[in-house]
């Protein structure tokens, strides 16, 4: 009964923002400042690292704020380094983005609690790119990956093996949401230094939801959901933390809002830049449709963009582009610039290294010896989402409306709700249940509340007191919208969670579980639900990993989501697979 008091306590909050604005105690077992202000000057760091490495066990916003203290005492003791100074690069941004706070603030020695949410972002994404990397390659890939080994050598080998286990990583765990058109200004754009109403005029300042900048990346690995260029971040991301230098490909077409319009992901790995499609799905195909494309295969060769054409009516945009004209956009998050990320990552730790800071001059050196790329620029997305998430939160604060909603989306995911805490073990590659934690698929059994209880939150008034639900001086109108919103919350926690069991079945290789979880409980059952295209593909993918590629196939086809000319294409693929092995072996079924 605890978790479905705690739903349902969510909902009250969400309801009831007065309430949902107060600080929670202290989590037990947290070093307190006090107990810890005798501590060597030395010891703060270290301190801090094991705070760090704790967040997932605490009160986020007690433990975020406690880090970021323990940090901040690490700063005082550290001298200063006269020669840092800002990358040059950001001068080059639109003054409006320029203003934005994190830029605003790079030479500060503070840090903030949103300096440790980029900490925490960039240690899931190291503990995901590590248990990934143990991953099988595709069987797909491994003969072209061999013949590659034997013409570049094993690093260049594996290092785009490990690239293309983190880009299927993305891709499964990411599900796809439509890419919004890049809206219009207010005012017309202008190389000027724009005041500040100039600068409040652009969409993202004014809240208008557009491309690539509606999340950062941890809400976008928390929710599991994102548009085309929120997953490119999310590959990129994966790729930091391995060491690989990838960067957003766009085309500096005049024509195109946003210039120059983002394309796709490419990693760069020695002198070539490997292609990665996320709003396919796909990596790009290599010559004869093998292996994976480089930059330079399809400057040489444009049929290898044709390809991916489905029939006349649904051709690949990307086909048509003058690949003369390709820029690389640099995804540099500004907290990736500042001097006191620029000091923590300088500082000696023990373990596996956190990679949190990037040269951006320096990238944009080892990419422009790409023959391929015609400029670099910093990717203004980073940015832009910091303009667009500070502005929402200025307007929740003076539109009731919009705090409700923005509390409804959001905060289950600021909490410690086993939905949450089994996000977090499975970004960690806690499966099962030790005598230390519950494990991935524990929590999120936790989190399914029973249709019989579900069923009954606005009819008994003995589920809604074993739930936590009082009600206060609302109305009836209230009253029942309450009660509506709390059974709809409470009903999208268990959706997600079955969701999420069938990915953490598949990752654990118990595949005719995660049919169950994923078909049976997701796609057979009646009604919306927001995972369902999701829950297609990675069905797909559990039917290919038991080598029914039929089934796989006809799964695919059954797809109208945002990914659709993807799996079409991953479609006619496994049809492929499916008549060569019909060829090599005619009694095959």
């Amino acid at each position: 009964m605890r978790q479905y008091i705690l739903c349902l306590c969510l909902c009250t909050l969400v309801l009831c923002p007065t309430i949902a604005c107060r600080r929670a105690p202290a989590p037990a077992g947290t070093p307190s400042a006090a107990a810890s202000s005798a501590a060597p000057q030395q010891d703060y760091f270290h301190i801090a690292l094991d705070q760090l490495a704790r967040l997932d066990d605490f009160d986020p916003k007690q433990s975020l704020v406690q880090t970021a203290y323990y940090l901040n005492r690490w700063m005082e003791d550290v001298a200063h380094d006269d020669a840092w100074q800002g990358d040059p690069l950001v001068a080059a941004l639109p003054a409006e983005l320029r203003a934005t706070r994190p830029l605003a603030e790079l030479a500060k020695r503070e840090f903030t609690v949103d300096d440790v949410r980029y900490l925490r972002e960039a240690s899931w994404a190291r503990s995901i790119a590590k248990w990934v990397a143990e991953r099988p390659d595709d069987a797909d890939l491994r003969p072209w990956l061999k013949q590659l080994q034997a013409r570049r050598g094993e690093p260049h080998a594996y290092e785009l093996s490990l690239a293309a286990k983190l880009f299927d990583w993305t891709v499964r765990n990411v599900q796809l949401d439509p890419l919004l058109p890049f809206p219009e200004r207010a005012v017309g754009p202008t190389d000027k230094t724009p005041s500040h109403g100039d600068a409040a005029q652009s969409p993202p300042w004014q809240t208008t939801p557009g491309p690539g900048y509606t999340a950062f990346p941890w809400q976008t690995l928390l929710y599991g959901h994102g548009d085309a260029w929120l997953r490119a971040r999310i590959f990129i991301l994966l790729c930091r933390q391995q060491q690989i230098d990838a960067v957003m490909l766009a085309f500096d077409d005049p024509r195109a809002k946003p210039r120059p319009r983002p394309w796709l992901p490419a990693v760069l790995i020695d002198d070539q830049l490997y292609l990665f499609d996320p709003a396919l799905g796909l990596a790009i195909r290599g010559p004869q449709g093998q292996g994976i494309a480089t930059l330079a295969n399809v400057r040489e060769d444009s049929s290898l963009l044709r390809a991916l054409d489905v029939g006349t009516d649904e051709p690949y945009g990307a086909a048509q582009a003058d690949l003369a004209r390709v820029v690389a956009l640099l995804d540099v998050p500004p907290e990736a610039l500042s001097y006191r990320l620029r000091m923590f990552q300088r500082q000696p730790a023990s373990g596996e290294p956190l990679f949190v800071t990037i040269s951006a001059t320096d990238l944009a050196q080892r990419i422009a010896r790409q023959s391929g790329v015609s400029a670099t620029a910093l990717w203004q997305a980073p940015f832009q989402t910091w303009a667009y998430r500070d502005a929402l939160q200025r307007r929740s604060r003076q539109e009731p409306d919009v705090m409700r909603q923005l509390m409804f989306d959001e905060m289950i995911f600021d909490t410690m709700h086993p939905l949450v805490q089994g996000r977090i073990q499975y970004f960690r590659g806690n499966f099962e249940k030790t005598p230390d934690r519950e494990g991935a698929k524990g929590y999120f059994v936790e989190a399914r509340v029973p249709d019989a209880i579900i069923n009954q939150i606005e009819s008994s008034p003995e589920i809604q007191a074993g739930l936590g639900i009082i009600r206060t001086r609302e109305n009836d109108v209230e009253w029942q919208y309450r009660l509506q919103m709390s059974k709809v919350f409470v009903t999208g926690i268990k959706r997600t969670a079955t969701y999420w069991l069938g990915l953490t079945h598949y990752d654990t290789g118990r595949f005719e579980t995660a049919i169950d979880w994923l078909k049976q409980r997701t796609l057979d059952v009646a009604g919306e639900n927001q995972w369902k295209p999701g829950a297609r593909y990675n069905l797909s993918r559990t039917y290919e990993a038991l080598g029914e590629l039929e089934s796989a196939r006809k799964t695919l086809l059954l797809d109208d989501s945002p990914q659709r000319h993807g799996n079409l294409l991953r479609a006619r693929y496994l049809r492929e697979r499916l008549e060569r092995q019909r060829s090599a072996d005619p009694a095959a079924p």
